[in-house]
């Protein structure tokens, strides 16, 4: 058992919003989602049936719903985390759309009803990540959050549903034609597009001759998805090499950390940003009148009192996750990842570390889920990034769509999570007295 010591609960700088076993409470930056029935979890429990909402986002509308019951409708996206390890088939990561606010990026504008979520106004969508038990202790470590994703790290899998809020429906225009080879069916990049993104594709390399050599890398979000997700201008988007053929040795998803480069053949062909616009138009709004900053709520949902191990680990991603966006956007984008308060406020990031160069994702598509682009499809998981604090110094600046960043979280010491822990030690040894 983890010793809760003072000097720990310092350095997480976790503070208590209220206590409550039966209504929607914030421990620190956390918000917790108690599930007395046990309903939300079993939403997971089952198959998603076609056409209908699946079970992760029916899981994230009911504690959407809840927590925005109770909390203002302040949040772009929440992240929803599961107390307990259901052992359902649909218990993995996946990415459901509440709201369209953005034109001409390949989004299903039919995936625009965020009532089932409880927000009028604002919320976009909701990342549902599973069962905490499963999110190894460190964001960076590799995991299998139950689709199979070997090779990626937490954190990735992370960054890889957010970018579904805006990625990959790209299709360009060659000629009179409408080109659909950018993309693979399940809204992720072709394995031979040279994406170098954390939404696949591949990282390739020139050899020569018509050879080419697939490796791993290390991977963010491209230049055309920056501009999808409004924090770059088309003018600043370098084209993207699309490698024409097939063979037998083609790598089906991104290169694993440490596995070995793989040789295709094919031919070169460059794919502008001008070819994107031409086919699916420009983006509305567009740079640089866009959203930059995304308030971005944790949500723990709990059969019982919170427990602290889950709470720290919850604290760690989402502080990670800040600093992962930060380099992942090269700085151009931001989460704020506040509980409470209005507008969005972009974090300072430490300039920190060299960020040494990695392998790149391998998993599945969709985490096991259907991830078409009907109605209530989801799309899923993501890759390894640098450590902590890596990444050019952010900005505070005001999002030019959100309102202005008034007020920030309210002030409170540790000794409210110390109460916590208290709290939480002594409803278990009353459990197990009983």
């Amino acid at each position: 058992m983890m010793r809760w010591t003072a000097a720990r609960l310092g350095v997480l700088g976790l503070t208590l919003g209220a206590v409550a076993q039966a209504q929607v409470t914030t421990v620190g930056e956390i918000v917790v989602v108690p599930d007395t029935t046990g309903s939300i979890h079993q939403r997971v429990m089952g198959f998603s049936l076609p056409g209908l909402v699946p079970a992760q986002g029916r899981a994230c509308q009911d504690a959407a719903r809840a927590a925005l019951g109770v909390l203002a409708d302040e949040y772009d996206f929440l992240v929803v985390v599961l107390s307990e390890n259901v052992p359902g088939p649909t218990n993995t990561p996946a990415y459901q759309q509440a709201r369209v606010t953005v034109q001409n990026i390949g989004q299903n504008p039919l995936l625009n009803d965020a009532q089932p979520f409880g927000s009028r106004a604002k919320l976009q969508g909701c990342l549902f990540m599973g069962s905490a038990v499963r999110l190894p202790a460190d964001p960076d470590q590799r995991a299998d959050l139950g689709s199979g994703n070997v090779g990626l790290t937490a954190v990735e899998v992370l960054g890889h549903e957010f970018g579904h809020a805006w990625l990959v429906g790209a299709d360009y225009r060659e000629g009179n034609m409408k080109q659909e080879d950018l993309r693979s069916g399940d809204r992720h990049y072709h394995p031979r597009v040279d994406s170098r993104s954390v939404m696949f594709g591949g990282c390739i390399d020139s050899l020569g001759g018509g050879a080419f050599r697939v490796s791993p890398c290390a991977r963010k979000y491209n230049g055309l998805d920056q501009y999808f997700m409004g924090l770059l201008p088309a003018s600043q988007v370098p084209p993207l090499r699309r490698i024409w053929g097939e063979g037998a040795s083609d790598p089906p998803y991104p290169l694993a950390p440490g596995a070995p480069s793989v040789v295709i053949m094919g031919s070169e062909r460059q794919i502008s940003v001008d070819a994107v616009v031409q086919e699916m138009g420009a983006r509305v709004p567009a740079f640089p009148n866009t959203q930059r900053c995304f308030r971005t709520g944790f949500v723990l949902v709990t059969r019982g009192a919170p427990v602290g191990e889950q709470l720290v680990k919850i604290d760690a991603y989402r502080r990670r996750f800040g600093e992962w966006f930060s380099w992942a956007t090269d700085g151009n984008g931001a989460v704020d990842t506040r509980a409470l308060g209005a507008g969005c406020v972009v974090p300072v990031v430490d300039g920190g570390v060299a960020v040494p160069e990695d392998g790149g994702t391998s998993m599945p598509t969709d985490g096991g889920v259907d991830g078409g682009v009907g109605e209530g499809a989801l799309a899923d998981a993501g890759k390894d990034a640098p450590p902590p604090g890596s990444g050019p110094p952010g900005e505070r600046i005001e999002n030019a769509v959100l309102r202005p960043a008034g007020c920030g979280c309210s002030s409170t010491d540790g000794a409210g999570l110390i109460a916590l822990v208290v709290l939480v030690i002594a409803v278990r040894q009353r459990a197990s007295v009983r």
